[in-house]
């Protein structure tokens, strides 16, 4: 669900810490999308208050993507991934051990292309998606290069 939100970029690396979070752009366009549509609700709204109901809409979705919150720290050192997730105020925090995890891959989703971290039992994380691989892989890159986990690059399609 977050992966939709933005766009996922490196924070911060060391030689055994990665730190991904969403980047400033989705905030800033969700705040912005926000103002648009509480404008156009206060606009309408002398002419009906049904007319508002749109807007208002536009704006609630634009708060939703304004407040999310998600981080990635995958840290060797404490051999831990820590998930951080907030939405509209609603977080949800998980430390999972690196051992658990199996790879991280770039695989084809339709017209797209995803990048997960796979574990060993369980449904995968998803760390990003987009409409090109490049970007997805150095991402894919830096986490496997930090983590010491499988690098797996699947692009063919799928069937």
């Amino acid at each position: 669900m977050f992966a939709e939100l933005g766009r996922m970029k490196i924070r911060h690396r060391t030689a055994a810490r990665i730190e991904l979070g969403l980047d400033r752009m989705a905030i800033a366009g969700g705040w912005i999308v926000t103002a648009l549509g509480l404008i156009g609700a206060t606009a309408v709204a002398p002419h009906g208050a049904v007319l508002a109901i749109l807007p208002l809409l536009l704006a609630a979705a634009g708060a939703l993507v304004a407040t999310a919150h998600h981080q990635l720290v995958f840290d060797r050192g404490d051999g831990v991934l820590r998930i951080d997730r907030r939405i509209l105020g609603i977080r949800s925090r998980a430390v999972i051990p690196l051992f658990h995890l199996r790879a991280v891959v770039v695989s084809r989703r339709g017209r797209g292309f995803i990048a997960v971290v796979e574990r060993r039992n369980g449904a995968a994380i998803v760390i990003d998606s987009s409409d090109r691989a490049a970007r997805l892989y150095e991402l894919v890159r830096a986490v496997a290069d930090v983590t010491e986990l499988r690098l797996v690059y699947d692009a063919t399609q799928a069937s």
